[in-house]
């Protein structure tokens, strides 16, 4: 919505963003179009990754109001809840025009389930913490014997 507003605020009124909801057999499809200008294509990776934005850096000030946008996790987030539940979240972008998000998700329950890790007596192992080295969280109350210690090469 933000690059639909940049992208004609010269304009008398703003084109409005499509939303067309789909319920197939199989999938539950959702597409988002604006004509926000769209985004180069070289740059569609890019915004899927972590902290990486389009929008100005936000303005943090000593107020409650914080920003929401420009941090760079809307569409990471979006993609890995759609993910989730088996699903993804693809942009296609017209440079120049807009952007079309489309968001499919399994339409049938017994097919979107959560995938949950397996916690059992091995994976409690590997994440059971193991006091390697000592640091502050974890002090020790005497000094280690290094001369044991095994360095791999």
């Amino acid at each position: 919505m933000r690059a639909t507003v940049e992208h004609q605020e010269n304009q008398p009124s703003l084109t409005p963003i499509e939303v067309i909801v789909v319920l197939g057999k199989e999938d539950l499809t959702i597409k988002i179009s604006d004509r926000g200008g769209g985004v180069p294509l070289r740059i569609i990776d890019r915004l899927f990754s972590y902290t990486y934005s389009t929008a100005p850096t936000p303005v943090m000030d000593n107020s409650r109001n914080a920003p929401l946008a420009g941090f760079g996790y809307g569409l990471p987030i979006s993609r890995l809840y759609a993910k989730y539940f088996q699903g993804d979240l693809n942009l296609y972008s017209l440079s120049g025009y807009g952007t079309d998000a489309i968001i499919y998700l399994k339409a049938l329950s017994s097919e979107s389930v959560e995938k949950l890790p397996v916690f059992n007596k091995s994976a409690f192992k590997h994440y059971q913490m193991s006091n390697e080295a000592d640091d502050w969280c974890v002090p020790s109350k005497e000094p280690k014997n290094l001369a044991n210690g095994k360095v791999a090469v």
